[in-house]
Formats: C-alpha cells, sequence, structure tokens
C-alpha cells in the first residue's frame, strides 16, 4: 500500500495528538498519508491535504479514527471507490472498529504486511417519490422513519401486505446495523456476514407488534398513513436526511454496494458480540 487515508473525528481525537502520531509511523513505512483538505488545513497538517473525493478514490485504505460513527460517515464516502476501511476505536462502543489506540501501529503492520480479512458488509438503498423527483439514499446500519410523536404506517414486502404499525416509527435494518438502533428497539441480532434485513418498529402500541426478518433481494415498502408531530423524518444511519409526507412511500431493498472493513485480529463475529455487547471474554 502507498497511499493511505488518515480520517480523524476531531470531537474523539482531541489535538489531533493521534492523527499526528499516525502519519509520522506511515511515514517511518514509506507510505504517504493523505488527509481532507479542510480538516488539515485548520489542524496544520497542509503538507497532507487532498481534496475529500480524492481522499476516497486514490487512497489504497483508509484509517479511521474515531467510533461507529465515523466509520458509518466514512463507510458512505468509501463505498462508491470499493476502499478498505481500517477503524481505530477512539469512541465507546466501537463494533465496527478493529481495535484500540493501543493496538493501532501493530493493527498498521498487520494491514502493510497483508495480514489481514475484508468483512464485506451489506448496505441497503432507500427511495422516496415525490412530485417532483425521486430522492435515494444508502445505509450501512439503517433506514428509519421517525421523529417523536405518533406515526401510522403500512408495512409491506414485495407488495405483499405485513400489517399497520402505530407507534414512534420504523427502522429497517442491515445485519450491521441490527447491533445498533435496532437491537435497542427490540430488534433482533443479526450475523454481520448474513444476506438478511431486519424490520423493526419503534416502540410500537400493539402488544402483536414484532421484528420480521426478511431476505436480502426482498423489497420492503413503508406506507406512511399518517403522524401527530409536524413534520416526520426518514433517516439514514442516525442522520435526518429528508421529510416524508402521509400518504408517500419509502422503498428499502439491498444496496449495489458494499462497505469494505479490515480486521486484523482472529476474533469472530461472536467473540466481538460478546467483548463489545455483553461486556464478556473468552470461556
Amino acid at each position: 500500500m502507498k497511499k493511505i487515508g488518515v480520517v480523524p473525528n476531531p470531537k474523539r481525537d482531541k489535538n489531533f495528538n493521534t492523527a499526528r502520531e499516525l502519519i509520522n509511523y506511515l511515514e517511518s513505512k514509506n507510505v504517504t498519508p493523505v488527509m481532507e483538505r479542510k480538516t488539515a488545513l485548520e489542524h496544520g497538517f497542509e503538507k497532507y491535504a487532498v481534496d475529500d473525493d480524492k481522499l476516497y478514490s486514490q487512497s489504497d485504505l483508509i484509517i479511521v479514527l474515531g467510533g461507529d460513527g465515523t466509520m458509518l460517515s466514512a463507510g458512505i464516502k468509501a463505498m462508491v471507490h470499493s476502499k478498505l476501511l481500517l477503524g481505530i476505536n477512539l469512541g465507546h462502543l466501537g463494533f465496527l472498529t478493529d481495535t484500540d489506540r493501543d493496538g493501532m501501529f501493530e493493527s498498521v503492520d498487520k494491514v502493510l504486511n497483508g495480514k489481514y480479512r475484508v468483512e464485506r458488509r451489506m448496505m441497503v438503498d432507500a427511495f422516496l417519490k415525490t412530485e417532483d423527483s425521486t430522492k435515494s439514499y444508502t445505509a450501512l446500519n439503517e433506514v428509519g422513519v421517525y421523529m417523536g410523536g405518533v406515526v401510522d404506517s403500512a408495512v409491506y414486502v414485495n407488495d405483499e401486505y405485513i400489517d399497520n404499525f402505530t407507534g414512534d416509527g420504523i427502522l429497517v435494518s442491515t445485519p450491521t446495523g441490527s447491533t445498533a438502533y435496532n437491537l435497542a428497539a427490540g430488534g433482533p441480532i443479526l450475523k454481520a456476514d448474513s444476506n438478511m434485513i431486519a424490520i423493526t418498529p419503534i416502540c410500537p402500541h400493539m402488544l402483536h407488534a414484532r421484528s420480521i426478518v426478511v431476505g436480502a433481494e426482498d423489497i420492503v415498502n413503508i406506507s406512511i398513513k399518517s403522524f401527530t408531530n409536524d413534520s416526520l423524518k426518514i433517516v439514514i444511519d442516525g442522520k435526518q436526511v429528508s421529510d416524508i409526507k402521509a400518504g408517500q412511500t419509502l422503498t428499502v431493498g439491498k444496496s449495489n454496494y458494499y462497505t469494505n472493513i479490515v480486521k486484523t485480529n482472529n476474533l469472530g463475529f461472536y467473540d466481538v458480540l460478546r467483548n463489545k455487547m455483553f461486556g464478556k471474554g473468552g470461556r
């Protein structure tokens, strides 16, 4: 690997000390580090400044310094170019990251020596048809429809009516996102490399309402009947992206894009789940 992008989270890497150490280390390995221009100029990394699109299109690897939120943001940008992401956890959970600050150099060495594997994470696309256009979005974790208040929606899978759900909203989750908001909303855990989608009502007002797991090739339609708040939002990986109105339908299905996450350890999905989610180590 000749060129590596460095994507720090300013809130997690205060004073950019970790980014500076990483850049110095990469240079000692005869690797060219690059950083997004605005961030680089604001924090004294002018030498490494490149345009954002070039960082993702020209780098052989993207090293993300932060937590799961930073990985999600980088994943959306990296997917177009099928670039590899290596996460160094400076946050709390770090479910998508490879190691923490103490293991950063060891992890980088393994990647430079070809001792790593790539987890190809499924993503989903969401489409909203309006009178004027079709809005489209891609998510690594989940697509949600919610924003406080009570939402009444009808859910269809492959145009087959499932049920009406009344509650705080609806989530459509990937396997990666199944351990995020979906899990907090009472949804199921899906193995990260599986091809499934979870549909989870958020705080439903019906005792019978439960999550539904469908195949990755299935198409989910969420038809909005009514809501009590002033507005209802489409939320992609935790970020509000658009309003959705009563009478409109959000369509969600498997994307052609993937997020490629680098792992240098031998931990399997259930090892990570046990360590990160349950706070338990090995047997």
